[in-house]
């Protein structure tokens, strides 16, 4: 698979983004090893999995209130794992500023 536009590089992860069904969804690949590849949560990436945004989806999946008691809010990324599975990332609340 060929990047389709290459947003930012750094040190520690690249930015990318493929066009999905004409959208750009945006991932981030983690240079450390571990092979973590995240996708940023916006409008692009809720469409692409079926919702008519991300306010949409959070509430048709957890629940807002969910995500605001876990994570102050939704992520701004989600983990895909090896096996296809989506885990949300992000710092507890009660750990955040």
């Amino acid at each position: 698979m060929e990047y389709k536009k290459i947003i930012e590089r750094t040190d520690r992860y690249d930015i990318v983004q493929w066009e999905f069904q004409g959208m750009p969804i945006t991932f981030r690949l983690w240079k450390d090893g571990s092979g973590i590849i995240e996708i940023k949560v916006d409008k692009y990436f809720a469409i692409a999995n079926g919702y008519k945004s991300v306010s949409d989806m959070a509430e048709n999946t957890i629940g807002q209130a969910k995500f605001n008691e876990m994570f102050g809010g939704v992520p701004e990324w989600i983990r895909a794992t090896g096996n296809g599975d989506l885990l949300f990332v992000g710092l507890p609340k009660h750990l955040q500023n």
